[in-house]
């Protein structure tokens, strides 16, 4: 496996865990305190402002900048700068009335404000991974009192879910309105709460340099880190941190090699894609027919378990959840109910009859990430096609490939996020007719014909096979029994201010 890789991993642990001990002390068992480390496999920053967050980044955004409405533990939509909220009967209007708040610089929260800022950030994002995903609203409106519209150009029955993104979170000239404002981000970002003061007699805004921040007594802390996988699972062996997120797949062997207890485990019940996405369409790999055998060779219940630490990963042979499947649309392919011999068995005798014609087919070249757990991935694949006649070879991200792997959460549940990835904006090797189908279906106001839609469009792309479905997501955190505040959730999405009692609204 990846013992070469990784052997080290318990000398650098009892390293890092000597360092920590010089450096900090350990505050376990103190419900005023959490330690949060987020795995990060690019750079570890902590960076709250901009458009393309990563999780460490988004984490402490949700917990500084709220929205109108937000994600507590459990993954559920819950009020946040919106005390409550109607939807009339058409789906196309969300009706919001907030409550009364103040941003983390004292001045009051006001809905004129509240829908400038709105409007502006939904334009900012629309290059970020919301962008099209936002393009359902079609005005936003201040009105009487504490009152904020906002008007859909066609229904979205998951609408709240896209607001609820660390996203969506305000800033107000670099002021967030909680529930907890950033203390400290020179060694690890740390979060608790200021007392507000406000200059004015109304709290309205006014001369910024007239408004202060006091220290708050208040002892409830977060600190924050973001690292690599290594360092994350060493420091939690270490016992200087209490709640490890975004681990993914390709982290597993590293849990394994840290020896985490299984019961520390926890894995969130997520729905996305996961598969291989055809980048480009060469020689056999050009038509979908030969797209379709790769898709049959690969036997994804034996690629699932060589991933022991995860014994509930399901697989995946379509595009969207069955959760959200149109009533009388099946959109598996039409092999999905043949044994794995058989498939194999048609694999290689199609194969053999493309070779007789065309000759060699050139081993398919696979971007996948530098890591153990991708190695694995990689391997098994590679092995089920070899057993096929058919071979593949790695290659980086980055270089020319013939698919890549695709590992994303769905944000929100909506069948429009799953086929909005691989139309033509999204990926080189698409298919108009799809195209079009979707773009019928985000325009359908009726809720009934835009499902039937989407599945419409489901099938062509299953037959197209400009994406090979292997399995859900996998995103697994890592805590001690009992962590105050913290609940695997379909969202995959862990607030920080529960940790420490601290409420979302």
């Amino acid at each position: 496996m990846s013992h070469n890789r990784y052997s080290w991993f318990k000398v650098f642990a009892a390293l890092l865990a000597g360092s920590l001990a010089l450096a900090s002390c350990s505050v376990a068992g103190d419900e005023d305190r959490a330690r949060v480390t987020v795995i990060e496999d690019g750079e570890p920053v902590i960076k709250p402002v901009g458009i393309r967050l990563n999780y460490a980044s988004a984490t402490a955004r949700a917990a500084i900048a709220r929205g109108l409405v937000t994600f507590d533990e459990q993954g559920r939509v819950v009020p946040a700068l919106a005390a409550r909220w109607i939807v009339t009967d058409d789906g196309l209007s969300y009706i919001f009335r907030l409550n009364e708040a103040k941003w983390d610089d004292g001045r009051q929260v006001t809905s004129e404000r509240i829908a400038t800022l709105l409007r502006e950030r939904v334009t900012e994002l629309q290059p970020s991974r919301l962008g099209k995903d936002l393009q359902v609203i079609d005005e936003i409106i201040s009105m009487t009192g504490r009152v904020i519209e906002i008007r859909l150009n066609a229904p979205s029955p998951n609408f709240l879910q896209l607001m609820a993104q660390p996203e969506m979170g305000l800033f107000r000239s670099g002021h967030g309105a909680g529930p907890m404002s950033e203390l400290d981000s020179n060694r690890a970002y740390t979060l608790g709460i200021f007392n507000q003061v406000a200059s004015d007699e109304n709290g309205e805004e006014g001369n910024e340099e007239t408004q202060e921040n006091e220290p708050s007594d208040d002892p409830r802390r977060v600190t924050l880190r973001s690292e690599s996988a290594a360092k994350a699972l060493a420091r939690y062996t270490a016992g200087y941190t209490d709640l490890v997120l975004n681990g993914q797949f390709h982290h597993l062997p590293l849990v394994d090699e840290a020896g985490v207890s299984s019961n520390d485990m926890r894995l969130n019940p997520v729905a996305g894609l996961f598969g291989l996405k055809f980048l480009r369409m060469n020689g056999f790999w050009s038509l979908p027919d030969n797209r379709e055998v790769l898709s049959m060779a690969i036997d994804r219940p034996a690629l699932l378990t060589s991933f022991p630490k995860v014994t509930a990963w399901q697989s995946r042979q379509k595009i969207i959840p069955d959760a959200l499947n149109a009533t009388g649309i099946n959109a598996r392919p039409e092999w999905a109910d043949m044994s794995m011999q058989d498939r194999q068995a048609f694999v290689r005798e199609h194969v053999r009859r493309w070779e007789a014609l065309e000759g060699p087919v050139l081993p398919l070249a696979i971007a996948i990430p530098d890591a153990a757990g991708a190695d694995i991935l990689f391997l098994r694949i590679q092995s089920d096609l070899r057993r096929v006649g058919l071979d593949a070879r790695k290659v980086a991200l980055g270089e020319d490939a013939d698919v890549g792997l695709i590992d994303e959460i769905a944000p929100y549940d909506s069948a429009h996020w799953f086929l909005s990835r691989l139309t033509c904006a999204e990926t080189p090797v698409c298919l108009n007719d799809a195209d079009a189908k979707i773009a019928e279906a985000n325009a359908a106001t009726n809720l009934e014909i835009k499902a039937r839609l989407y599945a419409e469009a489901e099938v062509l792309l299953v037959q197209h096979y400009n994406f090979v479905p292997l399995a859900v997501p996998v995103r697994w955190s890592i805590s001690r029994p009992g962590q105050r505040g913290f609940a695997v959730n379909p969202r995959g999405w862990h607030p920080l201010n529960p940790l420490v009692g601290i409420p979302i609204s």
